[in-house]
């Protein structure tokens, strides 16, 4: 809310509040435990940092999110969980991807996620994506290593099931070792 007590407007917070409050309007619970998780991955604890900004892209009838978070952000426990491998110099991408439907609800879908990264130096890598799904959420996992606040220019790719077509994102983050 803003100090006049008018909610801030979407796009504001889409691209300014931590994934760890963004909480996209859903009709069920259940598709709430889609952002529960993503929030829990992103911000174990609490921790939050500037780079730590959820972003995302509407196209057609879809809308994905994306982020990059320092693999430190997460608890020992939680980053064995999701196989994820904990070091102040490896990261990791969160994706999702979800249908906007009709009633203005959103459902979580599968799809294929391919990509990679680059540095300012145009040293690039692949990045492997892993899928997970807990209940009606699925997202998807990809690691990678980065250098002490080296910016990352990233370019996925996203199609949805049953699309033929691949949405191209793109996006730069600047990371921080801890």
């Amino acid at each position: 809310m803003l100090s006049s007590g008018q909610p801030v407007p979407l796009a504001t917070r889409r691209k300014y509040i931590p994934v760890g409050l963004l909480r996209p309007s859903m009709d069920s619970g259940s598709r709430q435990q889609h952002w529960l998780t993503l929030a829990l991955l992103a911000c174990v604890l609490g921790f939050f940092s500037p780079a730590s900004f959820a972003e995302s892209l509407n196209f057609g009838q879809y809308t994905v999110h994306y982020i990059a978070v320092n693999s430190t952000f997460l608890t020992p426990e939680i980053a064995a969980q999701y196989k994820i491998v904990r070091s102040s110099r490896r990261a990791f991408l969160n994706i999702a991807v979800l249908r906007n439907n009709a009633d203005g609800s959103t459902t979580p879908v599968a799809a294929t996620v391919e990509g990679g990264k680059r540095n300012l130096m145009q040293q690039q890598g692949n990045i492997d994506f892993a899928e997970v799904r807990e209940g009606e959420a699925i997202y998807y996992i990809g690691q990678f290593d980065f250098s002490n606040a080296e910016i990352v220019r990233f370019a996925v790719d996203v199609t949805p099931a049953g699309e033929s077509k691949a949405q191209a994102i793109e996006w730069s983050t600047q990371l921080y070792a801890d």
